[in-house]
């Protein structure tokens, strides 16, 4: 624990990372968990371990900002379900994590906090909106931390910053309190880590149903068959850029998976990006709306511009309007079922391209030939949410510049065993290594 508090303070003022540190509940935390191992009663394998919370999930007694000004002040009376897992397993929560405003952008510079910044390179952001979490873990600062998705907010900085970022099936992480969602059911709480036992380790402890969130008991578990996997595979998207080094890098995860005696098939996208996108903003804009409107005489003056813009779309929204995005997204749900077939899991990149320039706009200049634009990075994440399904972003060979890059495995709901054998699959037999971490 001492490390990890030591390292904070050396690099979190250049990095972003955290923007609330709870030294003294950390180390009486962490005295307590001494304390049981000496006696031989240690609660569970994370019993002792530090971790991180990101900014816009609620435990009791830290502040809750949600990178925004209108929270400033505000700290939670409760912890949300998966929170109250992580203390009965003695897991140290060391304090919150940078996130954008109301979790909605894909890089981070919170009009309450600043910018995060990447420990690959400072002068690339990490993404977003879980960003301070990927740089806390990048850095070293802690080994795991508990992050959100609702777009690929965890799988993309995942993917820029050398680490593995599940975003679970609906329901698979209980919850029960926290900030109003922005768009319905699509973001569930993601968890973060340096290496895929840790990270099946971190979701085996904060996973599993409760009463208190009624879609947690219905979430199936389905169980990796014994037979060779049947993987379907995806680069490409018809009209939208991909770094060619990304799609490489889904081709070399397909073919190591092929030579395994896997069955490989390559597909078209199961999903109607311009459906994804019309009904995303839809509700998050309406989400935004709702969610400032809670602060009726302050948003205007203290929010973000953007969402400023996108609270004034989501103002201007009919009624109608919203419950067509919601026949949209029971037409995206259905139009995946019917494009799975009998895919074990679905191959894709994480994000477009690699991180960029923290300095400039929210979007690379350029994503492989095409312009970038603000919804380039996501084209194979917020599908995912869409539909509720587990996606795991895991690192595959890095860019000629260094750059790390991520790809993504999809399996249908419940499926999160499948997704992990999979991505365990790649690990044991691809040829590249990750490169060593270079923070210092």
């Amino acid at each position: 624990m001492a490390d990890s508090l030591t390292r904070i303070r050396r690099a979190n003022s250049e990095l972003g990372a955290f923007v609330y540190v709870d030294e003294d509940g950390a180390n009486r935390a962490a005295g307590e968990a001494d304390a049981r191992r000496r006696e031989g009663k240690r609660l569970s394998p994370l019993d002792g371990v530090p971790l991180a919370v990101k900014d816009n999930l609620w435990v009791a007694g830290m502040p809750a900002h949600w990178g925004s000004r209108m929270w400033a002040e505000f700290a939670p009376p409760v912890d949300d379900i998966p929170v109250e897992r992580l203390r009965r397993a003695g897991a140290v929560i060391v304090g919150k994590t940078n996130t954008p405003e109301f979790a909605l952008s894909g890089r981070t510079d919170s009009p309450l906090h600043g910018p995060a910044r990447n420990p690959w390179n400072t002068e690339l952001t990490p993404g977003g909106s879980s960003d301070g979490s990927v740089g806390a873990v990048a850095a070293g600062l802690v080994p795991l931390t508990l992050a959100t998705d609702a777009g690929g907010s965890t799988r993309l900085p995942a993917s820029y910053t050398g680490l593995y970022g599940l975003r679970p099936s609906n329901g698979r992480i209980a919850r029960r309190h926290g900030f109003p969602p922005m768009a319905l059911d699509f973001q569930a709480v993601g968890v973060i880590a340096r290496d895929l036992d840790d990270l099946a380790l971190l979701l085996g402890a904060v996973a599993g149903p409760d009463p208190r969130d009624p879609s947690s008991t219905r979430v199936p578990d389905t169980v990796a068959p014994d037979r060779p996997l049947k993987v379907g595979w995806c680069a490409s998207i018809a009209g939208e850029g991909v770094d060619p080094e990304v799609a490489a890098a889904v081709m070399e995860c397909a073919a190591v998976l092929g030579e395994a005696g896997c069955e490989v098939i390559e597909r078209e996208a199961p999903f109607d990006l311009n459906l994804v996108r019309r009904v995303w903003g839809t509700l998050s804009a309406a989400g935004a709306a709702r969610t400032a409107e809670m602060h009726p005489e302050r948003w205007r003056n203290e929010a973000s511009a953007a969402i400023v813009a996108a609270s004034e779309r989501g103002l201007q929204l009919s009624a109608v309007d919203y419950v067509r995005a919601l026949d949209g997204l029971a037409a995206i749900r259905a139009g995946v079922a019917d494009a799975w077939d009998d895919m074990d899991v679905l191959l894709c990149p994480s994000a477009a391209s690699p991180a960029w320039a923290l300095q400039g706009d929210e979007y690379p200049a350029m994503v492989g030939e095409r312009a970038g634009h603000p919804m380039a990075q996501n084209i194979f994440a917020t599908w995912v949410n869409a539909v509720g399904y587990p996606g795991l972003s895991f690192p595959a060979r890095p860019h000629a510049d260094g750059r790390p890059l991520g790809v993504q495995v999809v399996g249908p709901f419940g499926a999160e065993q499948v997704v992990f054998k999979t991505a365990r699959l790649i690990e044991q037999l691809a040829e590249w290594k990750r490169p060593e971490f270079p923070w210092r």
